[in-house]
């Protein structure tokens, strides 16, 4: 089967972030959106349930940063409940905090903690979008007229996508401008989540892919397999499944 790329611009009006999933307390920003965020974007488009990864298997992504936008950092308050007391020690410290009202009626105990999150003050990417020209067709209309409304990150962070068409990507040996596999001088390095796979117990596996994404501008000298052109970028495809 011939794979063509689909080109996309995502201009971000306001802004957003891409949060690692692991995460707890910090939410650090990846440079660009993961692929398991942009499948979630056509996803959405093609009216798919969330957790719906039946199409995931139809699409590898390539990204490139055409305006990075500004970081900021926001600071809330989280309000967590803590377990039970476990020993007489924390039954004592428990009945401390009685005294003083800080439980709840019910004799949980909230803590509180600061909860960070960084987000990119209107960035711009380009995404290349690799599948086959049928997918790209039907993603293509999805896009235009979406089931779902689009965003990227939280269901706040609302995105404009410009649909650029389609290009068959060309072998390519010039240095990179987008996304790249592994890590090369000159870049941010990046552990991007690809996909959640559901595993035994109802738990799910995540998938990542290390990259190195070119700062804005600038291009990366790479000797490595599989990076072409197309829409403008050289750059590297995320790998197969």
């Amino acid at each position: 089967m011939n794979e063509v790329c689909l080109g996309l611009r995502l201009r971000v009006p306001f802004w957003c972030g891409f949060r690692d999933p692991i995460s707890s307390n910090v939410h650090r920003t990846f440079p660009v959106p993961p692929p398991s965020t942009l499948y979630g974007l056509i996803a959405a488009a093609l009216g798919l349930l969330q957790d719906d990864y039946s199409r995931r298997d139809e699409m590898r992504f390539a990204v490139a940063i055409e305006k990075e936008g500004e970081q900021v950092e926001t600071f809330s308050k989280w309000m967590k409940i803590a377990e039970p007391a476990k020993d007489a020690t924390q039954k004592s410290a428990r009945d401390a905090m009685r005294i003083r009202s800080l439980l709840t009626p019910d004799e949980a105990t909230w803590v509180s903690t600061t909860l960070t999150r960084q987000k990119l003050i209107q960035p711009i990417w380009k995404v290349g979008v690799l599948c086959s020209g049928e997918v790209a067709d039907e993603v293509s209309r999805a896009l235009n007229n979406p089931h779902w409304p689009l965003y990227l990150g939280e269901s706040d962070d609302s995105v404009d996508v410009e649909v650029l068409g389609v290009e068959t990507p060309q072998p390519s040996r010039e240095a990179v401008t987008g996304t790249i596999s592994g890590v090369h001088a000159g870049g941010t390095l990046a552990n991007l989540p690809t996909r959640f796979s559901q595993a035994a117990r109802g738990k799910w596996e995540l998938t990542r892919w290390l990259v190195t994404v070119p700062k804005v501008g600038e291009a990366i000298a790479a000797n490595s397999d599989d990076i072409v052109m197309c829409h403008g970028q050289v750059w590297q495809f995320e790998p197969k499944a």
